[in-house]
């Protein structure tokens, strides 16, 4: 009998790292200054580049295989003790506090990773105030050139595209025509070498943006991988994920392939410890929209255009009508062509799976859930009224 409470009493161990990673999370929410500086800045850079280190030198996903084996655990875990239940008459109440136990040790470590690879960013200073953007409320007159402005960008980044694409046979009917304009950004991507080529670039991109931004600086920038499991990606409504465990990019490959490189970027941007949505967004689009790959700048300039369209609509939906007139032939296929792919997941998962996003939100501080993702657009209305600032400057400097 002593034994056996000694033995129990050594499996409360299991639980320091949970409750010490738990505190940490308390102290983070309470002081984000010292969270930015000693954690965000920090320590959280190098500990991750170490602890991705081995799960980077692969280009396949390893955090698809730790999920698979994560659940066949599981599985095994309720087999097992559910056995030894049945057979251990006399036992059962040993056998359940080890399986607990077990559990506990499982739960324990896993939180612990997960506040050092990633929960205890979510209360570090906002990407905004890192790089100096004023947010505030904007009119509609602002808004609707920043519609046009994107949808200008989109038009110039995609004609090159076009111009660069492999040549397509001639198109029979306009359904065919417009199917045939679509696929013009997969075939230019695959010409460049495909998903490998993009996610070298998607690094290269991040680390030049680092200059500009010195908060998205790390030692290992891990390039994101191909998820093999795209397609339950696609029926759960994810188009990537930052896996903390393995501090991994993970993309979901399947889909017009003009989206990804956005994806890589706002993925990238959890890497680097920016883990609100909508911040990780405006930095996939950043990273993207100064790139010398046209389809990397036409995919953040679809990202960007995406939201700050949304919320025309709400605003002006005349205007946003309007704007989104002015997009070109090849633009208007590539968005039908998404459209397309995506109402063929919708259901029950997609809905399970985004309710569940909004719960994983809510718990990590970001009060508005999904809506958070919204607040791009403020974001971008900071940058242009940024930019629009310093060229009166700069014209200014060069009158005198």
């Amino acid at each position: 009998m002593e034994k056996a409470e000694t033995y129990r009493l050594k499996r409360l161990w299991f639980a320091v790292p949970g409750v010490a990673a738990l505190a940490l999370t308390w102290a983070a929410q309470a002081n984000p200054g010292l969270t930015e500086t000693w954690f965000s800045r920090g320590v959280y850079p190098w500990l991750s580049s170490i602890w991705g280190f081995l799960p980077s030198l692969v280009s396949w996903s390893v955090a698809q295989w730790v999920v698979v084996a994560a659940l066949a655990f599981c599985a095994g875990w309720l087999v097992f003790y559910a056995i030894a239940l049945v057979r251990g008459r006399g036992k059962r109440r040993f056998v359940l506090w080890r399986a607990a136990s077990t559990m506990l040790a499982v739960v324990s470590a896993g939180y612990c990773i997960f506040a050092l690879m990633c929960g205890l960013n979510y209360y570090r200073h906002t990407f905004a105030e890192d790089a100096g953007f004023e947010l505030r409320e904007s009119t509609t007159e602002e808004l609707v050139s920043l519609c046009e402005n994107l949808a200008a960008h989109m038009n110039d980044a995609r004609a090159e595209v076009e111009a660069a694409a492999p040549a397509a046979a001639d198109a029979t009917t306009p359904t065919a025509a417009d199917e045939a304009l679509a696929a013009e950004a997969d075939e230019y991507a695959t010409a460049r070498g495909g998903f490998e080529t993009y996610a070298k670039e998607a690094v290269t991109n991040m680390k030049a943006l680092a200059e500009t931004y010195p908060a998205l600086d790390r030692p290992l920038y891990s390039r994101p991988k191909p998820v093999i499991f795209s397609e339950l990606m696609s029926y759960a409504d994810i188009a990537g994920m930052y896996f903390p465990f393995t501090v991994e990019s993970n993309i979901n490959k399947d889909g017009p392939f003009f989206t990804i490189p956005a994806t890589m970027g706002h993925e990238l941007a959890h890497q680097c410890g920016f883990m609100r949505e909508d911040e990780a967004n405006f930095i996939g689009y950043l990273a993207c929209k100064d790139a010398a790959d046209p389809l990397t700048r036409y995919s953040g300039y679809s990202l960007a255009y995406d939201y700050a369209l949304s919320a025309l609509i709400g605003a002006d939906r005349d205007a946003a009508l309007a704007v989104n007139d002015t997009l070109s032939d090849a633009v208007r296929a590539d968005r039908r062509a998404r459209a397309a792919y995506l109402k063929q997941f919708e259901g029950p998962v997609a809905e399970v799976s985004n309710a569940a996003n909004n719960a994983y939100l809510k718990a990590n501080q970001q009060t508005d859930g999904t809506r958070s993702y919204g607040r791009m657009v403020d974001l971008l209305l900071a940058e242009a009224r940024q930019a629009e600032t310093t060229e009166d400057v700069q014209a200014a400097a060069d009158a005198e």
